[in-house]
C-alpha cells in the first residue's frame, strides 16, 4: 500500500509534463478514465481510492479491485516495448539493468527532463548497464530504436 501511495505522489507529481488522462484500470477489465484538466485530487480513505474531479463528481473504489492505475501521457512511450518479439528491458535491479540487445548496440539512459545521463554501449549481446551512480528517479532507456520507462528506486 505504502509503495502503490508512493508511485501515485510521483505519477501525480509529473501531471503537468506528460500527462492527459489518468486511468484506472480494474480486476473485471473495466476502466475508468478522467481528463487531468478535470481531474482535482486522489485520496485513500482506508482501501478505498477516491478520485475527485473539478466538477464535483467523486469516484470511489476498492484497492483490492484495481490492477493497475496509469497515466495516458503524450510520450506514447510504453512501459515495455518489444523489438522482433524480443523484450528490451529483461531485469531491473538498484544496481543493474539487463538489457535484451545486440553486441555494439548503443544503450542511453535520459532523465525525465530529457537530458541524457548515461551512455554505453553493450559488448556482449543481452549483457547489462549500472546504474549505481545514478540517483533514484524515473528514467527512460533507449536502445534497439525502442524506449522504455525505468524507476530506479
Amino acid at each position: 500500500m505504502k509503495r502503490l501511495f508512493t508511485l501515485i505522489i510521483l505519477m501525480v507529481a509529473m501531471l503537468p509534463a506528460f500527462s492527459q488522462r489518468i486511468v484506472v484500470e480494474k480486476n473485471n477489465n473495466a476502466t475508468q478514465a478522467v481528463d487531468l484538466h478535470n481531474f482535482q485530487r486522489i485520496t485513500f480513505n482506508g482501501s478505498v481510492l477516491n478520485i475527485l474531479q473539478t466538477n464535483g463528481t467523486a469516484t470511489s473504489t476498492e484497492m483490492s479491485d484495481i490492477v493497475r492505475i496509469y497515466f495516458d501521457d503524450y510520450t506514447r512511450i510504453n512501459e515495455v516495448d518489444f523489438n522482433d518479439g524480443k523484450e528490451l528491458v529483461a531485469y531491473i535491479s538498484p544496481d543493474e539493468i539487463a538489457v535484451n540487445c545486440e553486441a555494439g548496440e548503443e544503450i542511453a539512459i535520459y532523465n525525465i527532463s530529457g537530458t541524457l545521463v548515461l551512455k554505453e554501449r553493450q559488448d556482449s549481446e543481452g549483457g547489462s548497464i549500472s546504474i549505481t551512480n545514478l540517483p533514484k528517479g524515473l528514467y527512460l532507456l533507449r536502445a534497439n530504436s525502442q524506449t522504455v520507462k525505468i524507476l530506479k528506486r
